[in-house]
């Protein structure tokens, strides 16, 4: 097998704020774009041949890829499901006799899962992940002796248990697909679905004329990044997974570790990047190159810092936290767990946890609301439909080129869209849309005052 198709090409608007400004496959988990860890296992084992199918965002996918030739974008204009992008991508793949795989772009898939799939993968074979959320959340599948029993399309109740990651066809699937009924067909009693050309029926169709679908589940969780949580969750993951791998300390040229920092755990240190004076690092943490970090800086245990950053004057990153290029922290302020994304300056005194799109600028004292009187979560709004994170509910989601004034305060589980500002001394309770400044408006008292007031 030399060639693969990723499906890239949903709108992902459940994964609102972030959607707006890129594909939701690009998000960076652990400081590497999704689609970019994908490409780069499948090169790892051989792969000559990959297309990759996009609808939203393809240019910036296309510049990811620049200088990988084994790597081909196709833009779709529009598409009408998972299963017309499949159809659409068919027409790149160069050997229409030899079977090929199908990843879902938005699936966070681990190397040995994939090695394992790949070697023991026949045509008709599907990878599949136990669910870790209610099936309700998911088009899930059960397995009947080791094969595909059916899909369900947000199934209640217990049926269906597992997710599919991707699966090995060749181009005469294609036939099926473009046949496909434009609904999903498997639905409980009552619940309707949005009219797409769903993948999962057309590999119904196939079960219905006789095929049987082999399943092997992966050993390692698999993370479908459909809401922004879920990045959280796949974040948290791949730090501790490639922080957990050191060692010992491993220094690139150029770069240094001040005698008077405290270090518990091991430290991955880039080209020309220090670690100053009282820095206390209380884990393993993995950093970029040209980054500076001084004053008495606090890290956790498993944290990833990229490139060319700046964490001065006891700035504090709790665990799992990831910080990406060009970032700043300054001045005491402290990130509880956090996906940061490239250049984002939380310079002045603040409390953050959640995660924060790439070029935003939190106000000095902005703060972030964790813990609710009640002692619950937070239920999150997506697309209409309530629902309760497993992880995270609480934690604030800011997107790309926003910012915050001096004392914004935000409440649990709040998220605020991309190119969007929260004012100072702004208390905010509910989400804030994309393109909008919010702000408050006082209503002040003035009165006399001076000497006399005290005896003069």
């Amino acid at each position: 097998m030399h060639e693969v198709m990723i499906l890239a090409a949903g709108k992902g608007s459940k994964f609102w704020p972030y959607q707006s400004t890129r594909n939701k496959t690009m998000i960076p988990i652990s400081n590497t774009p999704l689609l970019v860890h994908t490409v780069e296992l499948l090169l790892s084992q051989k792969i000559d041949h990959i297309v990759i199918v996009s609808s939203t965002h393809s240019d910036a996918i296309k510049h990811a890829f620049r200088k990988v030739n084994q790597v081909e974008v196709l833009h779709c204009e529009s598409t009408k499901g998972t299963a017309d992008s499949f159809s659409l991508g068919c027409d790149l793949i160069k050997d229409p006799k030899a079977p090929f795989m199908v990843l879902l772009g938005d699936c966070l898939i681990q190397a040995d899962d994939l090695k394992a799939f790949m070697a023991q993968g026949l045509l008709d074979t599907v990878l599949v992940s136990e669910l870790r959320e209610p099936a309700s959340h998911w088009i899930a599948c059960n397995l009947i002796n080791g094969a595909i029993g059916s899909f369900g399309g947000h199934h209640r109740g217990n049926l269906m248990t597992h997710q599919m990651v991707g699966f090995i066809t060749d181009v005469r699937f294609k036939t099926i697909c473009e046949a496909n009924p434009g609904k999903f067909t498997n639905l409980k009693v009552g619940v309707g679905s949005p009219e797409e050309s769903y993948i999962e029926v057309s590999l119904m169709d196939l079960i219905s004329d006789g095929r049987l679908l082999r399943a092997i589940e992966t050993k390692e969780p698999i993370f479908d990044i459909d809401k922004p949580w879920h990045a959280l969750e796949a974040n948290a993951y791949m730090n501790s997974k490639r922080c957990g791998q050191l060692t010992q300390n491993e220094l690139s040229t150029g770069s240094f570790i001040d005698p008077s920092a405290k270090i518990d755990g091991f430290v991955r240190l880039g080209k020309n990047s220090r670690i100053g004076r009282n820095v206390w690092i209380r884990g393993n943490v993995i950093i970029g190159d040209e980054t500076f970090i001084d004053q008495g800086v606090v890290l956790g245990n498993n944290v990833v810092i990229g490139n060319h950053c700046s964490l001065l004057n006891h700035a504090k990153c709790g665990d799992s936290t990831t910080l990406g290029d060009r970032c700043m922290m300054d001045q005491g302020f402290e990130v509880l767990n956090g996906l940061i994304m490239d250049h984002v300056y939380l310079v002045h005194y603040g409390e953050y946890y959640g995660m924060i799109g790439e070029n935003t600028d939190l106000g000095a004292g902005t703060t972030c609301g964790t813990l609710r009187f009640d002692d619950g979560l937070t239920t999150q709004n997506v697309n209409g439909h309530r629902e309760l994170p497993k992880n995270f509910a609480n934690a604030s989601f800011m997107g790309d080129n926003s910012r915050t004034g001096v004392c914004a305060i935000l409440m649990p589980g709040v998220k605020i869209g991309s190119n969007s500002v929260v004012g100072s001394g702004v208390i905010l309770y509910e989400d804030v849309s994309d393109n909008t400044l919010i702000y408050a408006k006082q209503e002040l008292i003035k009165t006399s005052w001076g000497p006399k007031k005290y005896g003069w």
